[in-house]
């Protein structure tokens, strides 16, 4: 988000911020704006040059040891400029790109990238070994000559974008690689970056393997299916760190590792492993805490707030972390995390009312609903002066669907699919029909979404 500042506003707000700071906000000059410090200069915009300049934060060393990566924010008329160019650039990315890559990408979600995985190592399929990949600050270190003579935009333009520099320290610093990640148009130049990943693949395999190897990437997550361990040590993954060097990337050894698939892998925050045979997807340990830790942090800051104003933070929380995960193997999942909501509300109603009977605080905060005992539940004013229950929502109400997922050829900006996405468009009905509003309205903004 964008504050729009006056001169007097801006000056204060400038000399206010911390040299070593930690926040992720970013403060963002506008064009135009007549700022005192002799650091910044008014961009230009003619038909013959454009000049876009970015101020933002950065964040400090905590930070950067606890791995949070900058955001940077261009101006408003950078955003437009970059919308523009983006509406040419889409078509054109959209027709070269992987089959298998899903991230950041119109009509396509970690959902389809979750099934497709699980089409290549069902029941029946040769594949047993996992590369789960990851590119070290894949925005931040993009090649810029690999972008200039390999991206299909105006080259003079993109250039401008890319060295547009930064402010930290009250410093203007050179961006000499990466590209901002707040830009309109850095996610579709990311994928532009990596496309090509699939056939680098498929081409350091022996032509026997080919059919027996598969390669599903989400933006900079990839994960490399194959039958055998040596094959993708002593040959893919040598390919692979060879393909990013060329666009200035490498591979974080951290987080880049070959497992057998009864071991599993994380992968897009899901658990990938076969049980006896039989390939389960579930939600992965490591977002089941994080999920919970959030809730917790929220429950904590929010003792003195009203019963309302609290379901009113938790409640979308609760049903966007299962919307997510509900084409898998979740209920079980659900049912735990919702078990472990209910202990954490049950230490707040304890915080807030440690003089109260256990019969006061189950009558205040509890009611009955059909079989259900223990529904956390406040009364809230609706129209007409009337009262309505407002309940926590539960995981367990919303039911597990499969995921219909997309085919790997299908182009929105190609006119054979139109009636393709138009039947999946009515099979896969947003939830609410406000939700279905919005989306209409917006599909256009920019591009297809």
């Amino acid at each position: 988000m964008t504050k729009d500042f006056n001169d007097a506003e801006l000056q204060q707000e400038y000399s206010l911020i911390p040299v070593n700071t930690f926040a992720k906000a970013r403060l963002v000059i506008k064009p135009g704006n007549h700022f005192t410090d002799p650091l910044l200069t008014e961009s230009k915009y003619s038909d013959s040059s454009y000049l876009s300049v970015e101020f933002i934060i950065l964040e400090g060393q905590y930070a950067k040891k606890k791995g949070l990566r900058p955001l940077g924010i261009p101006t408003m008329r950078d955003r437009a400029m970059q919308a523009l160019y983006l509406l040419a650039l889409e078509p054109i990315s959209e027709t070269t790109a992987d089959r298998d890559s899903y991230g950041f990408r119109p009509k396509r979600s970690a959902a389809d990238a979750i099934e497709r995985c699980f089409c290549c190592l069902r029941k029946g399929s040769k594949a047993q070994w996992l590369l789960e990949g990851d590119i070290k600050s894949c925005f931040d270190t993009i090649s810029h000559k690999w972008l200039v003579n390999n991206i299909l935009t105006n080259k003079k333009v993109l250039e401008q974008w890319l060295s547009a520099g930064y402010v930290e320290n009250q410093i203007l610093l050179p961006t000499e690689e990466g590209t901002p990640q707040g830009g309109i148009i850095s996610p579709v130049l990311a994928n532009m970056t990596l496309d090509g990943l699939e056939e680098t693949v498929y081409k350091a395999a022996h032509p026997r393997h080919r059919n027996k190897i598969s390669v599903v990437r989400y933006a900079d997550d990839w994960l490399v299916m194959a039958e055998s361990k040596d094959l993708l040590e002593s040959k893919i993954k040598p390919a692979i760190e060879n393909f990013l060097k060329e666009r200035g990337l490498e591979l974080s050894q951290e987080k880049t590792k070959i497992t057998h698939v009864d071991q599993g892998a994380d992968f897009l925050g899901f658990n990938i492993r076969r049980y006896g045979g039989k390939l389960l997807i579930k939600p992965s340990k490591s977002s089941v805490k994080k999920f919970l830790e959030g809730i917790r942090a929220i429950v904590k800051a929010s003792v003195s707030l009203k019963t309302s104003e609290l379901l009113g933070q938790l409640n979308p929380k609760i049903v966007g972390w299962a919307q997510y995960y509900k084409h898998v193997v979740s209920k079980r999942t659900f049912s735990t995390i919702d078990d472990s909501i209910y202990h954490i509300l049950k230490w707040w109603i304890n915080r807030r009312h440690p003089n109260k009977s256990l019969k006061w605080k189950n009558e205040k905060y509890f009611r009955r609903k059909g079989l259900r005992n223990w529904v956390f539940s406040t009364k809230i004013n609706t129209r007409g002066d009337k009262s309505a229950d407002l309940d926590l929502r539960k995981m367990m109400d919303i039911p597990i669907q499969r995921h219909v997922k997309i085919r790997r050829d299908a182009n929105p900006y190609d006119p054979a699919y139109l009636e393709y996405f138009e039947k999946r468009k009515k099979r896969i009905k947003p939830e609410t029909q406000n939700a279905y509003w919005v989306a209409s309205k917006t599909e256009s903004f920019v591009g297809i979404r």
